[in-house]
């Protein structure tokens, strides 16, 4: 049997299956296995669940959730087909992220061939965002698929020659696609608006007709898009959003302030989108963004030399990330804006292109393509070999401990569920049987929340459920010492299925709080 080897063209498509079957299966391990929708996730499902499909289009969302008016639609029509559960609402995202392998792979072979091909999309197949938002059932994937869906469709239309079934593709996907995600409103008139500069210098040769029908589709896509955002989302809902957001809106108080923003951003969003909490457990991981930045000042430069605007196109989504920070329309921060830094990854793999093209002798082939795997594998190796790295990633596990309480419950029993976990009791409540309790009401500090617990005194079995637990807010922490310490003992506790604590915890706790020894 001949060994595979990376530096064999022949065997080059045997190790892009294998990287695609490995980034499949991480993104279909975390589908699957994802025990619960966490608060956010609640309360997007709640707004699906309780809206037809005419109020989704044309209603707020509650809970000062905004969401696109395309993947709200995709979500409704996915519960529609499968029922109102959490493979339902999470279907699409994980459709995304399968989705976004297969483009990602095909603008990658715009730009290589060989071991860095396979470099590029071992760091995308394995990023941990990527892999992590396919079990989300929240528009994060979608931005991402969206993103370079675009990217490659524009790509597409500065070829010679197209398909009338690409052009169909590019029209249908694409007008899903741009309504599925308020990023892909400003992305593909930017990309549009390159390829009509490009037919004009008459650069690009594609059909004046295709290009026309293309332009009308997802301008329409743009349109409603754009409206749903600016008129259907409500004013305090957005006023909300930008408050919570507002660390992601670029500083503009100096010009110098502001590149150093620039920096900061993409260094860190790079690594959230690449290894998220990743960090926190393998700190020395930060040094693959950083290499893959410091490589793209000289892979940018060779790309613009030898593709001249698809490397603009390339980068559409992260200077349109860059503009909406700046005017502050959307924030570059955190899971918002990770459609945004992933062309990093090939400009930074392109770094070694270019220096084994202007050195040679230094950057043989052997030599590039080794640092090129060694630059990719760390973090999928890390995924896979750490246990705690691995998914499934579960946080606020609230339906086990939901279905365990039930079969704890007796008669007499109270069920107090702090203010933020109600979402979860509304949504899983009926489904383990439980649909009597007390929901807590919301306070800006501890002591009203004390008073409300007050008159339970006297009851032999007080349950407290919570989840949802912040550094700005950690009342649930208050809660359990007021009860168990202060006017009663605890006799018995439902512990967080995964070991999770603080913000990632779900748990119930019983208190007697008869005031007998």
């Amino acid at each position: 049997m001949k060994r595979l080897s990376l530096l064999n063209p022949r065997h080059i498509n045997f190790w892009l299956l294998l990287v695609f079957i490995t980034g499949a299966g991480l993104s279909s391990i975390q589908f699957f296995g994802h025990s619960s929708m966490w608060f956010d996730e609640l309360t997007c499902a709640l707004n699906v669940q309780h809206h037809t499909y005419y109020q989704l289009t044309t209603q707020s969302l509650d809970y000062n959730q905004v969401a696109p008016v395309g993947f709200l639609l995709l979500e409704k029509f996915a519960t529609t087909l499968f029922g109102e559960n959490d493979f339902a609402f999470r279907f699409f995202p994980w459709i995304w992220s399968l989705v976004s392998l297969v483009f990602f792979l095909d603008v990658a072979k715009h730009f290589f061939k060989g071991p860095l091909l396979v470099a590029v999309f071992i760091l995308f197949a394995g990023s941990v965002s990527h892999w992590f938002y396919a079990g989300e059932a929240k528009q994060y994937s979608g931005d991402i698929t969206a993103a370079l869906f675009l990217v490659w469709s524009a790509l597409q239309l500065t070829k010679e020659k197209i398909k009338q079934s690409t052009v169909g593709l590019i029209v249908g996907l694409g007008s899903v696609l741009i309504l599925s995600s308020l990023p892909a409103i400003v992305i593909a008139p930017f990309v549009l608006i390159i390829i009509f500069i490009g037919i004009y210098k008459k650069n690009i040769s594609i059909s004046k007709k295709y290009f026309l029908i293309i332009s009308i589709c997802w301008a329409l896509a743009c349109i409603w898009g754009a409206y749903y955002a600016k008129f259907v989302i409500s004013g305090k809902v957005s006023g909300a959003m930008s408050a919570y957001w507002s660390r992601g809106f670029a500083p503009l108080d100096s010009f110098g302030g502001y590149l150093k923003w620039i920096y900061k951003t993409l260094a860190d969003e790079l690594s959230y989108f690449l290894t998220f909490w990743m960090t926190d457990v393998v700190p020395p991981i930060t040094i693959v963004s950083k290499i893959l930045l410091l490589l793209s000042i000289p892979g940018i430069i060779f790309l613009s030399k030898k593709y001249k605007a698809a490397t603009l196109i390339l980068f559409s989504p992260l200077l349109v990330a860059l503009f909406l920070s700046t005017a502050r329309i959307l924030p570059f921060d955190n899971r918002v804006s990770i459609y945004a830094t992933w062309p990093f990854i090939i400009s930074g793999i392109a770094g070694i292109a270019a220096l084994h093209n202007w050195l040679p002798l230094l950057f043989r082939t052997v030599v590039s393509s080794t640092v090129s795997l060694l630059i990719a594998l760390p973090i999928i190796l890390i995924t896979i070999v750490k246990p705690s790295e691995r998914p499934p990633f579960n946080g606020q596990s609230s339906q086990p401990v939901l279905r365990e309480l039930k079969k704890q419950l007796q008669p007499g029993d109270i069920l107090y569920v702090y203010f933020k976990a109600r979402h979860a009791l509304h949504f899983y409540g009926p489904k383990v049987g439980i649909t009597n309790y007390v929901t807590g009401n919301s306070y800006d500090s501890i002591v009203p929340f004390l008073r409300e617990l007050d008159k339970f005194k006297g009851n032999k079995r007080v349950w407290f459920f919570f989840s949802q637990w912040t550094e700005r807010q950690t009342f649930p922490d208050s809660i359990k010492a007021y009860l168990g310490n202060v006017i009663g003992k605890e006799i018995g506790v439902i512990p967080d299925p995964d070991g999770n604590k603080e913000d990632l915890e779900s748990s119930a706790h019983l208190y007697d709080l008869s005031g007998q020894q």
